[in-house]
């Protein structure tokens, strides 16, 4: 495989890759891919590895590391008026979606030779970096906003994880994790935001969908966006698809973002080429996407225009009855999960015709982040 950059002429192999291009200091993301073949597919083999042929990033030889993540249920359901499917993410080992990148990454960097791994996190990608790292036999040490809630703060010490709280806001954790592993050759930065691995992992939710659907590709993709890798990470398994002749359309992607942390939807709503950064510190029950600057939002815009999709916004009441009345029809979610529900209710029915197909991506185990009762 080869590291490169979408937005320079930055390439290098995967292996050599550092975890921002050089030139612009964006992400890189990984290309050179084994093409999809639906003949590869091996039914017989638990969760997303059911696609090892397109996941290169095993040594030859190598045991690898899997708690069985991923091949999440794709369930048809009602709301807001419309037909379509949840595909439950949530029901992963670690209860998040953080789990497709977390395990592709973790073994990438294990043949890599790292011994320790470090992230930083609102509690859902440390909890999976902690969960996957004790698998591996690897150390972890995991930073996280001395704001997030307990239960995820509880389920990465649980692993045996080294759990840092940071004051101050979210991108605080961000430095120092950075400052904790720069030039370190034995602690790699995992990032969920940054790796190209975490992204290739998250591919595999796409190639889920298609193949649940019987080989059909939804009009319509929503997912919660805070770095956006859950939706540019599936826009990019379609893409693959599409390129390895499989496929020949994309669905439409939908974003959704919780107020006052909406960079995305600012720079949709106005036409902007660029996000500019707005730190708030404001705490808000979808803490999973309280992200005032996007890694990925050039690439995530990019493809929201590109398929004719929206970007939308919901404010803390929304969220919070969203998530009470997934909750009543059975289907249980943190906050951030729910964001989508509550967005789904402020589309226009024209804006959306009667009978196209829609998929929402629900993150997040309930058990998260659950309401006070």
């Amino acid at each position: 495989m080869i590291a490169y950059s979408p937005f320079s002429k930055f390439r290098c192999k995967a292996e050599q890759s550092p975890l921002r291009c050089p030139m612009t200091g964006s992400p890189l993301e990984f290309t050179d891919m084994p093409l999809f073949d639906p003949a590869s597919i091996e039914p017989a083999t638990a969760g997303l590895w059911r696609y090892a042929a397109m996941l290169p990033v095993l040594r030859h030889g190598a045991r690898r590391v899997t708690l069985g993540e991923g091949w999440t249920p794709l369930i048809a359901d009602q709301w807001a008026g419309r037909n379509l499917y949840w595909k439950l993410d949530a029901l992963m080992p670690t209860g998040s979606y953080k789990d497709r990148g977390v395990g592709v990454m973790v073994n990438w960097l294990k043949g890599l030779g790292y011994e320790a791994l470090a992230d930083d996190s609102s509690g859902n990608a440390g909890a999976s970096l902690a969960c996957y790292a004790g698998r591996a036999g690897m150390r972890a040490i995991i930073f996280v906003p001395a704001s997030a809630p307990y239960p995820k703060k509880a389920q990465v010490a649980v692993y045996g994880a080294e759990l840092v709280e940071v004051p101050g806001a979210r991108s605080d954790a961000t430095r120092a994790v950075e400052v904790a592993t720069w030039n370190s050759r034995e602690m790699a930065y995992a990032s969920h935001a940054w790796h190209p691995a975490f992204l290739l992992g998250q591919m595999t939710v796409a190639w889920e969908i298609w193949e649940q659907l019987g080989g059909a590709v939804p009009d319509w993709l929503i997912a919660p966006a805070g770095h956006g890798g859950t939706l540019l990470g599936a826009w990019r398994g379609f893409q693959h698809l599409r390129v390895s002749g499989v496929i020949n359309k994309l669905p439409r992607l939908i974003a959704v973002q919780a107020e006052p942390y909406t960079p995305l939807y600012d720079a949709f709503r106005t036409g902007a080429d660029t996000v500019e950064p707005t730190p708030h510190v404001e705490r808000i029950s979808a803490d999973g996407i309280a992200i005032s600057y996007p890694v990925r939002w050039r690439s995530l815009l990019e493809a929201i225009r590109f398929s004719k999709g929206m970007v939308l916004a919901v404010a803390e009441p929304e969220v919070v009855q969203a998530q009470e009345e997934l909750a009543a029809q059975g289907v249980f979610v943190e906050p951030t999960s729910a964001t989508i529900a509550a967005a789904l209710k402020k589309v226009p029915h024209d804006a959306i015709p009667t009978g196209e197909l829609m998929v929402g991506i629900l993150t997040g185990h309930g058990l998260k982040n659950p309401p006070k009762v």
